[in-house]
């Protein structure tokens, strides 16, 4: 009778394969969705009050934005060509001042996210994550705001100029080349944080980086095309500080590789 019934250590076993718990304490993969769906709430909680913070700022942000199409489209104005296209503007604001202002939080939260899989010894470096990824987003909104968009609009204002064309600018439109091209660089300013990570997890080596970079050059023009606006000098200005950041996470990438070999 004894022999039939199942012992507690055999139970615990077969119940540990289903919720793919394993004795070491490791996360399941229902337990890791879990875990994805709760940082993502924090996360978007974070914007939700970063962006009601900022929509009382908006016409702050929209000027602050505005200032490089100014500069270089003097004299020019840009419309409105919808009654609620004021009303849109403003929460479009108060969105991108949220992301900006919920950064350091989004980054906490990633971090908490990936660091169960760590060692203890590296656990405590999460403050250090936070301040770098977050000094490294706003690093790519400077070079975005303080030297793309200002050559950019220069060069599109003497587009229209080549051919005798006074140029009509909607409001709209300004918002969404902005908000993509500085969005865009501020996450491919990440690039050195992600490639130390992923070799201190094994997925990358300095001797892969740099025997594969004929590939990244294509990847480098592709990623430049998805990510900025449709026009080729953008694509350009964002790919020059790729291929530098790709050069400074091969450094990267070699130091958290020696560690991880010793």
């Amino acid at each position: 009778m004894a022999d039939l019934l199942p012992n507690s250590e055999t139970s615990h076993r077969e119940a540990s394969e289903l919720t793919g718990n394993s004795a070491e304490g490791e996360m399941s993969f229902l337990e890791h969705l879990g875990e994805l769906r709760t940082r993502l709430i924090y996360s978007l909680l974070a914007i939700i009050c970063g962006a009601f913070l900022s929509y009382f700022f908006a016409g702050e942000i929209f000027s602050f934005l505005a200032a490089p199409y100014y500069k270089a489209f003097e004299g020019k104005i840009l419309i409105g060509t919808g009654p609620a296209e004021a009303f849109i503007l403003k929460l479009k604001m108060a969105l991108i001042g949220g992301c900006v202002l919920a950064s350091p939080a989004i980054f906490y939260h990633v971090w908490k996210f990936v660091s169960p899989g760590m060692l203890e010894s590296e656990k405590r470096f999460a403050v250090p994550f936070v301040v770098a990824t977050t000094a490294l987003f706003l690093a790519g909104l400077w070079f975005c705001y303080g030297v793309v968009l200002p050559f950019a609009f220069s060069f599109f204002y003497s587009q229209y100029s080549s051919i005798g064309i006074e140029p009509t600018v909607k409001i709209s439109e300004h918002i969404s080349f902005i908000g993509k091209a500085l969005l865009a660089f501020a996450a491919i300013f990440e690039l050195p944080v992600v490639s130390y990570f992923l070799a201190r997890c094994g997925i990358l080596s300095p001797s892969a980086m740099t025997s594969s970079f004929r590939y990244v050059v294509v990847a480098i023009f592709t990623v430049s095309a998805v990510l900025t606006p449709p026009d080729v000098l953008t694509q350009l200005l964002m790919a020059l500080p790729l291929f530098v950041l790709y050069g400074i996470s091969i450094v990267v990438v070699r130091f958290a590789y020696n560690k991880r070999q010793r």
